[in-house]
């Protein structure tokens, strides 16, 4: 089997500080900006789309339809994430990162512009889901690329520290893009309906071109500009998916525990909150968006953390934490007691889930070799993606079932051990034998994972 090339070795001084620095932020705003114009959709798919798109059907099917076309962004995640992993893994990180902010951008205004059902009939909702698909695809070359820029720019040492903000842009994207439209929300119904849910859309132009900027001036990663030349005489999306399948497998399992529990919080809960336990939509909206706010602030904390104690068991013990305060704030919610269900949401989201979310971009940059590390770690990431996404449906049929709704935070306790378990097998376990030689993990004197301190 051919050896993956080493990356190179690289020193810290002024600039390199300075580069590493304006590509976490680089990486954090790209982030939010996907992240804010896919919430956005998700808002207006659940508030408005139904009435302005799908007419002439019942409520009940339009709400379906709506929800129905948000959910094929998650289908073609995977799709964007070969096809970014091939562009970023052959002709540089840099180069794919300004296609996919500006695609996402450039689908977001213009769904903002689109014409409306009673305008053109059924060519209504078919640009909207062709415009919906070009934004799974942008999402799906985005996340993998914006985690490479910050760990690939960062110096050898604080890789997880920096690559964490990729990562919190996420939960920053989600925050701003709530925010808005609850603004939004406050304006008379029908300039809500027929003008007013198409300003969110349009404000994401000027954050695209903020974003372009900021990445403009980014240079190429070092570790790409090592493997370039060699990049070009191969397939990277084969070298990937023959070489690495373990290692994308564990991925996959990994962030899907992430993912579904994520989702199930800040989803499904707020539905069966308001909807089950009787709890104000507004005060649920309020709780996760602290919630969600305090992910952005331990990011960097966890990602630090990392650098000085390895990643592996901290991932595998944000998954346990993550599925065992899951069951707790189930419990909670099931009291109605806001005070009860406030603590235990932000223990789950900041001890649980940011502590997987600021550590797994570094652990999954150092899990695979440069030459494909944007290919596969995409794909595992964003065929996550796809099992996440579709947890608040599987939790609604569960809720209705026999089994009853305890079955949902219990289902995703067992995907979080499946996880933790994949992150020391398949994903720690490949790495030894293939990655991680070849990169530069957090000083030996301050680790504690032993394989990793084995090959440092």
């Amino acid at each position: 089997m051919e050896s993956p090339i080493a990356d190179p070795p690289r020193v810290e001084s002024a600039s390199s500080r300075r580069t590493s620095r304006r590509a976490a932020l680089a990486a954090f705003l790209g982030t939010v900006i996907e992240f804010y114009d896919l919430v956005i959709y998700g808002t207006a798919a659940a508030l408005v789309f139904g009435d302005v798109f799908f007419r002439d059907v019942s409520a009940q099917v339009a709400l379906i339809m709506s929800f129905a076309t948000f959910a094929t962004g998650y289908l073609v995640r995977p799709i964007g994430g070969l096809i970014f992993g091939y562009i970023g893994d052959s002709f540089g990180r840099r180069s794919a990162l300004m296609i996919t902010i500006a695609m996402m951008g450039g689908a977001t205004v213009l769904i903002g512009v689109l014409p409306t059902y009673a305008t053109v009939g059924a060519l209504a909702p078919i640009m909207l889901l062709v415009l919906r698909l070009v934004q799974g695809i942008a999402i799906g070359g985005e996340q993998g690329g914006a985690v490479l820029i910050a760990v690939e720019h960062a110096p050898p040492n604080k890789r997880g520290f920096y690559g964490s903000f990729s990562t919190a842009g996420a939960q920053g994207g989600t925050v701003l893009a709530t925010a808005v439209f609850a603004l939004v929300t406050l304006m008379p119904e029908d300039a809500l309906m027929t003008w007013g849910w198409r300003v969110p859309f349009l404000l994401s132009a000027a954050i695209v071109v903020v974003g372009l900027i900021i990445r403009n001036g980014i240079e190429e990663t070092p570790d790409f500009k090592h493997v370039a030349d060699s990049a070009k005489t191969r397939n990277p999306v084969r070298q990937a998916l023959v070489r690495y399948p373990k290692t994308i497998l564990g991925i996959t399992l990994v962030m899907g525990g992430v993912f579904a529990c994520w989702y199930i919080l800040t989803v499904y809960s707020l539905s069966y909150a308001v909807k089950t336990v009787g709890i104000d939509r507004t005060t649920m909206l309020w709780l996760i968006t602290a919630a969600t706010l305090l992910v952005v602030v331990m990011n960097p904390v966890w990602g630090a953390l990392s650098d000085r104690i390895g990643r592996t068991k901290l991932v595998a013990g944000g998954l346990v934490i993550e599925g065992v305060t899951l069951i707790v704030y189930f419990g909670a919610l099931t009291t109605g007691n806001l005070a009860l269900i406030f603590v235990t949401m932000i223990v789950t989201t900041g001890c649980g889930h940011a502590m997987i979310n600021g550590v797994f971009p570094a652990f999954v940059a150092e899990s695979l070799p440069a030459e494909v590390r944007y290919t596969a770690g995409s794909f595992g990431i964003q065929l996550a993606g796809v099992l996440g996404g579709f947890a608040p449906l599987v939790a609604v049929a569960l809720q209705g079932s026999s089994w009853g709704v305890w079955s949902i935070p219990g289902i995703c306790m067992v995907i979080c051990l499946v996880g933790a378990v994949s992150a020391y097998t398949l994903v720690r376990g490949s790495r030894s034998a293939t990655a991680l030689p070849h990169v530069e993990p957090a000083p030996a004197s301050r680790l504690v994972d032993s394989d990793d301190k084995a090959i440092s």
